[in-house]
């Protein structure tokens, strides 16, 4: 695992630590503050209903549970009372049942009708049962039936006091107020809105890190093999006299024999590459030269379909003794591009010599060009029907010294995208999709369009 790597999986964990940790702690304070809020309105329901239990008339209250006229009319003013109570202390509702069969004998909710059971007693079992036993007790929070709003009620024992001693008549059951409720609501909410911005903001910053991070990488490749291009280029230059001096005996014999020749009447196209093609290899060598010292390169105007159709020519019979036959490219309108067209052959020439490497049973490389109307690039293919990359990574074979050659020198892959990079265009290699073989892409700017 790259260093690289290593601190984007350590940031990756600290993310997830930051975010779990922002969760738990919101998490805490939205139950501590519900906790207390609960407690706090727990309090505040248990003195309303001790109190009003307290005033409450037990005599009368006994009457009612025998369908006493009196009784009646006493929980018609009770009734007043405490919608009054309600009102003035935000309550949702008190009710009045009887102690020993639950049935409502004064309400103040439009959900529950006098003379029926309290089916509500049901949902708050112990503390109903507290208060029953003669014990004031508030309830914990829940929700009504069919999961309908939250509740929370506190019950309070309501006696008749008489000569012959206290009795139990009814339980006041007082009910909180659903702004309450809406208040825990816009808290969970307020807490889950916070635990998103966080999670958005830890994800934005992550996405930043880890695009810093690639960027990073990306600079350290670079600058790698701009190091080794380098050491490219202090090697050459080493060499680059003794190359020279047989270079210019070569070029002196093909002009030698190109005027031979043409003082016995025959004219051979062959003969006249000799000397082209030895200016072309001194220039090759000034451009490995260039790779390595940053000395600028020679820019002109070309067109790309001749210089690439003479490149693929050269080629021809060493590729067909190999059995390889090089298709196109196609003839086409001109494509102009800027840079040195000598090199640029040379890039041809390494793809081409890689592709015959690919297929030692022989086979067909296709070299294609595109360029869409309107377009400011033209794309170059070089397609082999070959072994293909397999398992390598395709921009590892760019590093200069890696082959997967017995004899390769692990140069001209690393040297051609360069050459094409002085040019503004992008070199590459993949898998072919239809078949077995690679296809190296190579991209230009037009001339006009370079930037830079």
């Amino acid at each position: 695992m790259t260093a690289g790597r290593r601190w984007l999986l350590r940031a990756a964990l600290a993310y997830a630590a930051i975010l779990l940790a922002v969760v738990a702690g919101l998490a805490h304070l939205h139950d501590s503050s519900r906790r207390m809020l609960d407690e706090a309105l727990g309090q505040r329901l248990l003195g309303v209903a001790r109190s009003t239990a307290t005033l409450c008339d037990g005599e009368a209250v006994a009457l009612a549970t025998l369908d006493d006229v009196v009784g009646a009319v006493y929980l018609q003013e009770l009734s007043t009372i405490c919608a009054a109570l309600v009102e003035a202390e935000s309550l949702a509702e008190i009710t009045l049942t009887d102690a020993d069969t639950g049935v409502v004998l004064m309400t103040t909710s439009p959900a529950l009708r006098v003379g029926e059971v309290d089916a509500f007693l049901d949902l708050d079992p112990a503390a109903v049962a507290a208060a029953r036993g003669g014990l004031a007790a508030a309830g914990p929070l829940y929700r009504g039936p069919a999961g309908g709003a939250f509740q929370k009620s506190a019950h309070a024992p309501v006696f008749n006091y008489s000569s012959e001693g206290a009795y139990q008549v009814g339980v006041l059951t007082v009910s909180g107020s659903p702004d309450f409720f809406a208040a825990l609501e816009r808290l969970r909410r307020a807490a889950g809105l916070t635990v998103a911005v966080v999670v958005a903001v830890l994800t934005v910053l992550g996405i930043a890190l880890q695009r810093i991070v690639a960027a990073l990488d990306r600079a350290r490749e670079a600058a790698l093999r701009q190091e080794n291009l380098a050491s490219i280029g202090r090697m050459t230059a080493g060499i680059a006299h003794e190359i020279r001096n047989p270079l210019g005996i070569i070029r002196g014999a093909g002009q030698h024999l190109q005027r031979v020749l043409g003082q016995a009447g025959i004219t051979d196209e062959v003969a006249a590459f000799i000397p082209e093609e030895v200016d072309r290899l001194d220039r090759i060598l000034t451009g490995y030269l260039a790779l390595g010292t940053g000395q600028e390169v020679p820019v002109e105007e070309f067109d790309l379909v001749a210089c690439l159709r003479r490149g693929a020519r050269l080629l021809t019979e060493e590729l067909a003794a190999a059995g390889v036959v090089a298709v196109g490219p196609a003839e086409s309108p001109p494509l102009a591009v800027s840079g040195d067209p000598r090199r640029l052959q040379q890039v041809l020439l390494n793809l081409l010599l890689n592709a015959r490497d690919a297929m030692p049973g022989g086979g067909r490389v296709t070299i294609a060009i595109e360029a869409a109307p309107g377009a400011a690039r033209a794309n170059v293919t070089v397609t082999d029907e070959g072994t293909g990359l397999g398992a390598v990574d395709p921009d590892r074979l760019f590093e200069p010294f890696r082959t997967t050659k017995e004899k390769g020198s692990g140069l001209g892959l690393a040297i051609s995208r360069r050459i094409v990079e002085d040019m503004g265009g992008t070199l590459d290699l993949r898998e072919r999709t239809d078949r077995r073989g690679a296809v190296a892409v190579l991209s230009l700017p037009l001339a006009g369009t370079r930037k830079g």
